[in-house]
């Protein structure tokens, strides 16, 4: 079950580095909005912390993404490296019981 959810996190981060097409439908754009901001990428991120995945597997995806060659042509893309980075940042300053709160 931990290759699952590794795998998940690692399709997760994808999607949220990748951004939004420039030619994204009306409906690609409305789920952009609704499960793609970095709050909702974080709780997924802890979501598959809960089951088995550590903070290595996590910063071995992200490095894994910044120099492999076969994420080359995902690095190329526009804004890949400042939502990267957001992630990172994210990831390094904010606790988890944070992440998974609301204020209501």
């Amino acid at each position: 079950m931990k290759d699952w959810h590794i795998k998940h996190m690692e399709n997760t981060v994808i999607k949220h580095v990748k951004g939004l097409s420039p030619d994204a439908t009306r409906y690609q754009k409305k789920m952009h909005y609704k499960y793609g901001g970095i709050v909702k990428i974080l709780r997924y991120i802890e979501y598959d912390k809960k089951h088995g995945v550590t903070n290595d597997d996590v910063i071995a995806i992200l490095e894994k993404l910044r120099s492999d060659s076969s994420y080359e042509e995902i690095r190329s893309i526009e804004g890949f490296l400042d939502r990267l980075k957001e992630i990172e940042s994210s990831i390094a300053n904010t606790p988890a019981t944070k992440i998974l709160t609301r204020n209501s």
